[in-house]
């Protein structure tokens, strides 16, 4: 596979990271497994971290909790050999979607800042993050993720999704289904040891700031129903959340997370 000794700059978060060692084309993958070389994991964030969905983060107390996330996230995409991981949404949620878990938030601007702090953690972790932009496009995000400065290689279906942000303005590296890439894919530079020391503690953070109460009208626990009018609203079935739902709905234990 061909690859030039030059850097190249990208913008993520208006910072400005060096990478070197540009990769003109990589293989995608749809499944964790053992790999080496310049392969692309394109996969649902939950089966990275556990039960940590897209819709998690964007419906958190804290969306900073989003860059530890995408820390542990890419520590696991590293540990099987992977160096580039497709990430986020460029669309926002609605009452329609049948994969919810896979958008962030209905707000644009909450699905841009939780993106930003997702790919930030990816990239300290050693990856480069590769925008999701398959599927719908919300131009509002494109737009926030544009005024942050924070532009990212984008996963694309064909050329009228290129045209189509980059008549927005979003110009990047573009990679198609295929693992063709126009222009320089970078390599990350960023050399740290796998650690997944702290996956866990991340993991239950997340989860823990993601408890919703969406009304008061019956005592339901509703995992992973974001549409759900009432009850609490809950991103696993771990006993240990479940109890934590209980105490929501009996009124023993505040809700801190945000209604999708």
């Amino acid at each position: 596979m061909s690859s030039l000794k030059k850097t190249q700059r990208v913008v993520l978060a208006s910072l400005f990271l060096i990478c070197s060692n540009v990769v003109l084309s990589a293989e995608i993958f749809f499944d964790l497994q053992r790999v080496s070389g310049d392969s692309i994991l394109l996969i649902p964030l939950e089966r990275l971290v556990d039960d940590v969905s897209l819709l998690c983060l964007g419906c958190n107390q804290n969306l900073e909790i989003a860059r530890d996330v995408g820390f542990v996230a890419g520590m696991v995409a590293r540990s099987h050999g992977f160096h580039y991981l497709v990430f986020g949404t460029v669309d926002t949620l609605d009452e329609s979607d049948t994969d919810p878990l896979g958008k962030i938030s209905r707000s644009a601007f909450i699905t841009s800042q939780v993106l930003t702090y997702l790919a930030e953690g990816l990239f300290n972790s050693g990856v480069v993050p590769i925008l999701n932009g398959l599927g719908n496009v919300d131009v509002d995000v494109i737009r926030s993720l544009i005024s942050r400065k924070a532009i990212y290689p984008v996963l694309v279906e064909d050329e009228s999704k290129i045209k189509k942000l980059t008549d927005l303005g979003y110009e990047s590296v573009f990679v198609f289904a295929d693992g063709r890439v126009t222009g320089k894919l970078p390599r990350n530079n960023v050399d740290l040891k796998v650690d997944l020391s702290t996956l866990q503690e991340v993991r239950r953070k997340a989860l823990e700031g993601a408890v919703v109460l969406l009304g008061k009208a019956e005592r339901a626990i509703n995992v992973n129903q974001p549409f759900k009018r009432s009850g609490v609203l809950v991103f696993s079935d771990e006993e240990w959340l479940l109890k934590i739902a209980q105490e929501v709905l009996e009124g023993k234990r505040s809700s801190i997370g945000r209604v999708p």
